[in-house]
């Protein structure tokens, strides 16, 4: 099954992969836009744009939408990350158009009156605050890190932000990024060519300019790939370790970094858990993730630790690290079966299938425009390739180590000689 590509006669872009063999479909539409993409004093417009959006349809609808919602089975959200903003719905086969109905009214011109934007405002903040995200460890690590580049800005954006934007504002921006090169629609599920003909007639009312196509690529600070182990500590009364590690997305595949990920965090054997929690006790738990841009990555992965512990902690990080940049994978090793062998169940779940393709074939650009594009990708991987990316990937110029702690009891300078000792050893 091969992805479909349509152009409305406005010039919107839909892509499908359709399975009829399901009752229900999953319907997309993904705009290049968020907190990579806003300057300092507008962090936070995307993720306001998106709730404006659905607040907006719900008043055009005469105050109907969650009625309508109900009525006719639907889901219908919306999500805002770091290089986009996600608004979908899902139901039955037999409710696509009006589902498709209620989703392009997001092109609709912000009518609210300002006291329901005011409103809006207030959950916005309300949310900021119950999240404390400024004082968390991944705020701390974006802003040591990132200092001078977009990607240091959260995606909610701060209170005093998001007090700043206006109506007009919004409105100005949603014309601005609502155009035909920076948006798409994705279909899943049980959408036939007549539904997909539907929303395309559906879609000739809907004429936006043109515009340009944002690319997700950051502008990046000048010690990218030039870290050298920094350490920067923030004060708490408990200790976190947060490790970082930039990465060369034109040396490394999106692919590699999962499997990568996958030997280290994931599975019922990720080595980390196995050894520092299982067999050591250092802690309970551990996690950890991928940012990951067209032109530049972020591997990190954080867990709590007793401060007597930390010098213990970093030492078996760096040996477990050392060994995958030593020794290569044996094939039995690399967990290849969630993309290989279970592959093809991603046809049984429309949403994560719709998600998968849109976010890796339309941001990303990766070259998948089947399933069997994607399993290749990672079938091809061998054990002598990972460990060449584990050499890439840690290295003491790309390691940045974040802490919360005891600015008293903990020395950074001794923690980065550690460091720089740890991952200096010969391979």
């Amino acid at each position: 099954m091969r992805e479909r590509e349509y152009i409305s006669d406005s010039g919107i872009r839909v892509y499908a992969l359709p399975n009829p063999a399901q009752h229900g479909f999953y319907l997309s539409l993904f705009v290049r836009a968020g907190s990579i993409y806003e300057s300092e004093h507008e962090s936070g417009i995307t993720h306001f744009l998106e709730h404006i959006a659905i607040r907006n349809i719900h008043h055009l609808m005469g105050e109907g939408l969650y009625r309508e919602l109900d009525k006719y089975g639907l889901e219908f959200n919306a999500s805002t990350f770091n290089e986009m903003v996600h608004f979908y719905v899902s139901g039955a086969r037999e409710n696509f158009v009006r589902a498709a109905e209620i989703l392009c009214r997001v092109f609709s011109r912000i009518s609210l009156p300002r006291a329901e934007i005011d409103l809006e405002r207030m959950r916005i903040k309300a949310e900021i605050r119950e999240g404390d995200e400024k004082n968390s460890l991944s705020a701390f690590t974006l802003s040591s890190i990132y200092p001078d580049s977009p990607l240091k800005n959260p995606i909610v954006g701060t209170l005093r932000t998001v007090s700043a934007i206006t109506g007009r504002r919004l409105e100005k921006y949603r014309e601005s990024i609502f155009t035909t090169e920076n948006l798409f629609f994705y279909a899943t599920g049980a959408v036939g060519e007549g539904e997909l003909a539907a929303l395309l007639s559906l879609l000739r009312g809907y004429h936006l300019p043109r515009g340009v196509k944002r690319e997700s690529a950051p502008a990046l600070p000048s010690a990218f790939l030039h870290r050298g182990g920094a350490v920067y500590i923030k004060s708490a009364d408990f200790t976190m370790l947060r490790f970082n590690f930039d990465v060369d997305m034109s040396r490394i595949a999106s692919a590699e970094l999962d499997l990568l990920y996958d030997l280290l965090l994931s599975g019922y054997g990720a080595r980390f858990f196995v050894e520092m929690s299982e067999k050591r006790g250092l802690f309970y738990d551990i996690s950890g993730g991928i940012d990951r841009y067209k032109n530049a990555g972020l591997f990190y992965f954080s867990f709590e630790i007793k401060e007597k512990d930390v010098e213990e902690a970093i030492a078996v990080v760096l040996q477990i690290l050392s060994d995958l940049k030593t020794n290569v994978c044996k094939t039995e090793d690399l967990i290849k079966a969630p993309y290989v062998d279970n592959a093809y169940l991603l046809y049984d779940d429309a949403r994560e299938l719709n998600f998968t393709f849109s976010y890796d074939a339309h941001i990303l650009e990766l070259p998948y425009r089947t399933l069997s594009d994607r399993v290749e990708a990672y079938r091809r991987i061998s054990g002598e390739r990972m460990r060449e990316v584990a050499r890439a990937v840690f290295d003491i110029e790309n390691l940045t180590l974040t802490v919360k702690g005891s600015k008293k009891k903990l020395d950074g300078a001794a923690l980065a000689a550690c460091l720089k000792k740890g991952l200096s050893v010969s391979v």
